[in-house]
């Protein structure tokens, strides 16, 4: 009996054992049940525009008064990742039933060790749920944003949202902006101007500026994605 087969089985199954061995743990998106439990107790209206991902669009606490025309539903929680989104995906996305889902994620996902392929393939895993649940709503996946907190990992960063940015290109139904560039001076570091003392998160000034690159992209997704 030939025994190269068999010997070559077992390599290919040890070899996907190594694999998984090594996959970064996620965190345990339970620590966020809080959250989820008040987003369950919201009176939502169904068909609107759904902002969801981490403490940048939880801090986002104007949005309303910033779209006051637009059905705008922040659902943005704690630190959360992509792997947030997806386990929580029934009271994010299911029940609300949105026509645009807006997204900013990624950035505490490489913070959490994850690598980018990880951070990558768990961000679109989310986004193509949304679009095999729900095939006529659209995505606008906003770009993320470089920290003096997190310089270690800007190089990071630029690869996950070119890797974003070319993955959007083949979707009608989702989009890339960048949102974040203006982030950066010339040496292409944090200008800490528009952040907070945490040297992380935006301060009035970045969201002000955050609003003014979205809005006109956000209102021409919105017309798409609510035309009859």
């Amino acid at each position: 009996m030939n025994s190269l087969p068999c010997l070559l089985a077992l390599f290919l199954l040890g070899g996907t054992a190594l694999v998984a061995q090594n996959l970064t743990a996620r965190p345990d998106p339970a620590r966020y049940s809080r959250d989820i439990a008040r987003f369950e107790q919201q009176q939502v209206r169904q068909g609107g525009i759904v902002f969801t991902g981490s403490s940048s669009i939880r801090l986002w606490t104007s949005l309303p008064q910033d779209f006051p025309d637009l059905p705008v539903l922040n659902l943005g929680f704690g630190g959360s990742i992509a792997n947030d989104l997806s386990a929580h995906f029934n009271t994010l996305i299911a029940r609300t039933k949105p026509r645009l889902v807006v997204t900013y994620t990624g950035g505490n996902d490489l913070n959490a060790k994850l690598s980018v392929d990880e951070a990558f393939a768990d961000y679109i895993g989310f986004l193509e749920r949304v679009h095999r649940e729900l095939p006529q709503t659209r995505v606008l996946i906003n770009s993320v944003k470089i920290a003096a907190s997190r310089a270690n990992q800007i190089p990071q960063v630029h690869e996950l949202n070119a890797r974003l940015q070319a993955w959007a290109k083949n979707r009608e139904w989702a989009r890339y902006i960048d949102t974040t560039a203006y982030l950066a001076d010339d040496q292409g570091q944090p200008i800490a101007g528009f952040y907070r003392k945490d040297r992380l998160h935006l301060n009035d000034e970045g969201y002000r500026r955050w609003k003014a690159i979205l809005e006109p992209v956000l209102r021409e997704e919105w017309a798409k994605a609510s035309a009859p």
